[in-house]
């Protein structure tokens, strides 16, 4: 069962109960987005991942995200999310690369494995696989 638990211009979030995913869609209103209405909205995404932790996966779909993230809040993030990352993490890329870089950049202080795919239906796929997380 889905459920979406947060919903705002920039961000929705959705938990998949059956799968033990967490799914953020990141919207184009990210091109709107300042940093200190990016923090909330990371706030409310590191909330959901505490709620449901330990869960499986996070598949981040940011194909629409706009919204470069400078070094000192990519550290900031990491920070957030210590402890609280699950063992997969899927990224369907952002179409701007600088926005894309940022997030390769944030997710690599983060523990776990991530991959990154064009596509959500590759990476949902690579999400569910029983695979070891060390493979593939």
């Amino acid at each position: 069962m889905i459920e979406l638990e947060y919903k705002s211009e920039f961000l929705e979030v959705s938990y998949d109960s059956e799968n033990s995913l967490v799914v953020a869609r990141w919207t184009a209103n990210t091109r709107h987005l300042t940093i200190d209405r990016y923090k909330p909205e990371a706030m409310a995404l590191r909330q959901i991942f505490v709620n449901h932790h330990p869960f499986a996966g996070s598949l981040a779909l940011t194909k629409d995200f706009y919204f470069i993230l400078d070094p000192e809040t990519q550290e900031w993030v990491g920070q957030q999310f210590v402890g609280y990352m699950p063992p997969k993490s899927a990224v369907v890329v952002a179409s701007e690369f600088v926005s894309q870089l940022s997030i390769e950049q944030t997710l690599q202080t983060m523990d776990g494995t991530v991959r990154y795919f064009d596509n959500e239906p590759e990476a949902r796929e690579w999400l569910l696989s029983k695979a070891k997380v060390g493979e593939i």
